[in-house]
């Protein structure tokens, strides 16, 4: 059984009662792989429907996405029960990127139906705002459209009409103090926050899907494995930002990389670093567009379509230099003790520059990686290559035992033969001499006058 299986199949919007009975009896069924094999007239027995209408029930699902079956046979060629697999957010959705339709809650409902502030009616028949609204409508108006118009009031009439009741009633002959217009409450406010947050809107369309999952696919692997299963609306709200702001799926997929070395996530994960707090403000950092440059086609210094280093980065640099000069900015690294220094690493075919203490091995991070990579890659071709030898010493030592064992059995077998031949000899030789006996037996019976002639 597979709660999270059983849990996402009830956000869903099947449109199909029977359809949805269906999956949800596939998702309880729902393996490690999200797969089950359930017979057709075990799903209709349980849905107490006939089995035409559980295989029209499983075409819808497989009309919608939702599902995929395979056919299975037993060894002798006869026909057993498919297997359904199950699509979610654990598979992509399929492959396909684009979620599946769900429903709304009451609750979901509820939230976005209060999500405004409460409008208010008029007074009631009676009240003393009430009468002394019905004494200022009687007054002469400047035109005949005033008075038809007169049936809705602006806002804050209500409380002024009021204010005018109560001088009314104390005879105070004063002007009514206009009251603020009415506030959306706390509450509603933060009400219609969680429904924005809650409700999915529009789904991506097929292109967007495709650009999302190359972008995704860019992460690093020490990225993607912290990441949840189920992927933030926020990093895909990102990429789709970044890819209106003018960025192709390539152009992202390049600035994730490009900063997950540059800004030192990747030696953070290495063996002794500081590591990764958020993997989430990671992935959304990676592909949000940078707010240093006003440029709209810098890309980290770089603008895209030339190549060649920013002019409003270079001379931003230059003027945060110059006013760290002349005192308008105050310069932070004066506290910081003395500069860094810079080295270069000793890998011929880098040589990138390195900032700090210089490593004992001279090699930078990704070097560093790179060599590790590189040495547990070798030992592990060389225990494959030592387990491979070990195995066909093996090998040659058993077919050694194997031809051992053949001449032995060979030889055995060869002499039984021998000594069988020797005993049939020997049960032939006394078969042949009783046979002799019996013969001369018979014969001087039949002729006695011979045994004179046998005795000599």
């Amino acid at each position: 059984m597979s709660n999270e299986a059983q849990t996402y199949v009830a956000t869903l919007k099947v449109g199909d009662i029977t359809a949805k009975y269906i999956l949800s009896r596939l998702a309880d069924r729902a393996d490690e792989r999200f797969s089950c094999f359930p017979s057709v007239p075990l799903l209709a027995a349980e849905a107490e429907k006939s089995e035409r209408v559980v295989q029209r029930a499983l075409a819808k699902l497989r009309e919608m996405k939702l599902i995929s079956d395979k056919e299975r046979t037993r060894p002798d060629g006869s026909t057993a029960s498919s297997r359904y697999f199950l699509h979610g957010p654990w598979d992509n959705y399929g492959g396909t990127g684009v979620p599946f339709p769900t429903i709304t809650t009451p609750k979901q409902r509820r939230e976005e139906r209060w999500a405004e502030a409460p409008r208010e009616g008029s007074f009631r028949p009676g009240t003393v705002a009430a009468e002394v609204l019905a004494k200022k409508s009687k007054a002469p108006a400047p035109t005949a459209q005033a008075d038809e118009e007169l049936p809705s009031p602006p806002p804050g009439e209500h409380e002024k009409a009021a204010d005018d009741a109560s001088a009314a009633r104390a005879h105070e002959d004063q002007a009514a103090r206009p009251a603020p217009a009415p506030k959306t409450p706390r509450k509603a406010a933060k009400a219609g926050k969680a429904a924005a947050a809650k409700k999915t809107g529009k789904r991506m369309s097929k292109e967007q899907a495709a650009a999302v999952a190359m972008v995704e696919a860019a992460w690093p692997a020490e990225l993607a494995e912290r990441l949840p299963k189920y992927r933030p609306d926020v990093i895909r709200d990102a990429i789709l930002q970044a890819l209106d702001g003018g960025r192709t799926a390539e152009q992202l997929a390049a600035r994730v990389r490009r900063r997950w070395t540059a800004h030192g996530y990747a030696e953070a994960l290495l063996p002794g670093g500081k590591g990764i707090g958020s993997p989430v403000g990671v992935a959304v950092g990676l592909v949000r567009p940078s707010t240093d440059c006003p440029d709209p086609m810098c890309e980290d210094g770089v603008t895209i379509h030339v190549g060649d280093a920013c002019p409003k980065c270079e001379q931003r640099r230059l003027d945060r230099k110059a006013d760290r000069r002349q005192g308008r900015v105050p310069d932070q690294r004066k506290d910081r003790g003395p500069a860094p220094e810079w080295w270069d690493c000793e890998n011929p075919e880098c040589a990138k520059p390195g900032k700090g203490p210089k490593p004992e091995d001279g090699l930078c991070a990704p070097c560093r990686e790179e060599f590790r990579t590189a040495a547990e890659r070798l030992q592990r071709e060389l225990a494959a290559a030592e387990e491979e030898r070990q195995r066909a010493a093996e090998a040659r030592a058993r077919e050694a035992m194997l031809e051992e064992a053949y001449a032995e059995h060979a030889e055995r077998e060869e002499r039984a033969a021998e000594a069988r031949e020797l005993a049939e000899a020997e049960r032939q030789r006394i078969a042949d001499a009783e046979e002799r006996a019996r013969l001369r037996e018979q014969i001087l019976r039949e002729n006695p006058e011979l045994a004179q002639y046998a005795q000599a």
